[in-house]
């Protein structure tokens, strides 16, 4: 099973040089001056986004394939509502142990570059999914880092493992859909995915919410 590293961002000698930084002891007491960054953050990273650790949440029953080539099937389960959103999960297969593709190296790239403010890799080889609601409203999962004032619906990768046939992703979607249908789509054009599936799920979700249980909630 690969594991992919987050490569090493550069703090390097020119950002300590950007500003003084003092420190003397006098009298036992430890005196510094603040460094701030000069440079501009094109992006924030927001705080995990998680159903809250006390929600117990409440399964639903659905599966699908999302869809399959002679690559790869793509499928989606495991399915829990919580009370201020979703998740589930994506499993994809590769017909070919030795072909070294996984999502997660995809997206650790693609969020590395976001971070030191580099050039994107090319769309080809970028793995993206997405969920579009009743609404009209719709979440990607190019939005795990956003800008400032961006979207308020969120989809937020939880977990995964990845290489050689198998590659898991534990998907997190707050808040709570709307009713009626979601399609879900994926698109990946290195392993030639581009697939999309709509069921009506949205109220389904929303009747299991109220089902999770508030274990840091104090019963009589």
């Amino acid at each position: 099973m690969q594991s992919v590293e987050g490569g090493g961002l550069d703090f390097g000698s020119d950002a300590v040089r950007s500003g003084e930084c003092r420190r003397s002891i006098k009298a036992g007491r430890l005196h510094h001056n603040e460094v701030k960054s000069l440079g501009p953050a094109a992006f924030h990273g927001r705080p995990r986004q998680g159903p809250d650790p006390t929600d117990l949440g409440h399964p639903i029953p659905i599966s699908f394939v999302l869809g399959r080539n002679e690559v790869a099937v793509v499928g989606v389960t495991a399915f829990i509502a919580y009370r201020t959103g979703f998740a589930f999960t994506l499993s994809v297969v590769f017909a070919d142990p030795q072909n070294n593709l996984t999502p997660l190296r995809s997206m650790h790239l693609v969020k590395l570059a976001q971070m030191r403010g580099d050039d994107s890799p090319q769309p080809g080889e970028q793995f993206q999914l997405g969920l579009t609601f009743s609404d009209g409203s719709s979440v990607t999962s190019a939005g795990e880092f956003v800008l400032e004032g961006g979207p308020e619906t969120y989809l937020t990768l939880l977990d995964g493992s990845g290489g050689g046939v198998v590659s898991t992703l534990r998907w997190y979607v707050e808040p709570l859909p709307p009713p009626g249908p979601i399609a879900f789509w994926c698109e990946w054009p290195t392993a030639r995915l581009a697939f999309r599936h709509q069921l009506a799920i949205g109220t389904e979700i929303q009747d299991a919410a109220k089902e999770s249980k508030d274990l840091g909630r104090k019963t009589e």
